[in-house]
């Protein structure tokens, strides 16, 4: 299994890192891409990418942070996309739900960030929540040649088939095993096996039956498990779809792809 979207190099796991990465791999997760939400975000995820094998990052500017976007930030995270273990750009895009940052810096800081990953030729990771229309239309007007996944969808089975016809990959999360999560599941069923991701977008949004608990990439089977229920298919296939479409979206030509190691010690996860 391939955790595609997390974020174990925050504080929330600073003092069980290695054990959670233990647990990752025990649990067989292959995989796992942590993703920046700002330039020192983006920094810690590629000093645990080159530190941990199987561990692979993202980087970019949360629309949370979009207020920090400026030339130097892009500069330095496009420096960053030059790191073999760098496989994207995000995540990016628009939050339209809290508005930490105003809308109009948010879909500027998205189209920089859009046209920032077309030059340096990396698959983009998206965020949008409650800014269906603005998403679509940015998207439609700056595409991104390598693709993308546009993570933890919460939108609607409509959003789904317009970003499907776009060329892109949907992530979900433990959001799917939710009671209340209708919608979620309505889009899951719109999406074929071959465009799906799953994710845990830990420490956030932990599945049942772990709920309410800070999450981590072990629990990403329960994703899977619960995407195999609402598709009514077998779990071995979503997990073979979902891992066969990682590397498709994630891989170039001659890539090898290390699986998850854990490290002798916690003194090798260095700040």
């Amino acid at each position: 299994m391939i955790d595609s979207h997390s974020h174990i190099y925050t504080e929330r796991y600073a003092e069980d890192r290695l054990a959670v990465i233990a647990r990752a791999a025990a649990a067989g997760v292959t995989q796992l891409l942590q993703v920046g939400c700002a330039l020192d975000d983006s920094q810690a995820a590629v000093a645990l990418s080159a530190q941990v094998a199987g561990i692979y990052a993202a980087v970019g500017v949360h629309p949370h942070e979009a207020i920090t976007v400026g030339p130097e930030v892009l500069d330095a995270l496009a420096e960053l996309t030059r790191h073999p273990k760098v496989l994207a750009w995000g995540e990016i895009g628009l939050d339209f739900y809290y508005d930490h940052s105003p809308r109009d810096v948010q879909q500027a800081a998205f189209v920089a960030q859009l046209q920032r990953a077309v030059l340096c030729d990396v698959p983009v990771v998206i965020h949008t929540r409650d800014a269906e229309s603005a998403t679509l239309a940015i998207l439609q007007r700056y595409p991104v040649p390598r693709g993308g996944h546009v993570h933890c969808f919460t939108g609607t089975a409509a959003m789904a088939e317009a970003l499907l016809a776009m060329g892109l990959y949907i992530g979900f999360t433990g959001i799917v095993s939710f009671p209340k999560a209708d919608q979620v599941r309505a889009a899951l069923r719109v999406v074929p096996l071959e465009r799906l991701l799953i994710e845990t977008d830990s420490p956030y949004l932990a599945p049942v039956p772990h709920r309410g608990r800070r999450n981590e990439p072990a629990f990403v089977g329960h994703v899977a498990a619960a995407i195999a229920q609402v598709k009514a298919v077998p779990v071995a296939e979503v997990i073979q779809h979902t891992t066969d479409n990682f590397y498709r979206l994630y891989g170039t030509a001659g890539m090898t792809w290390e699986c998850l190691a854990v490290p002798a010690s916690s003194g090798a996860l260095t700040e």
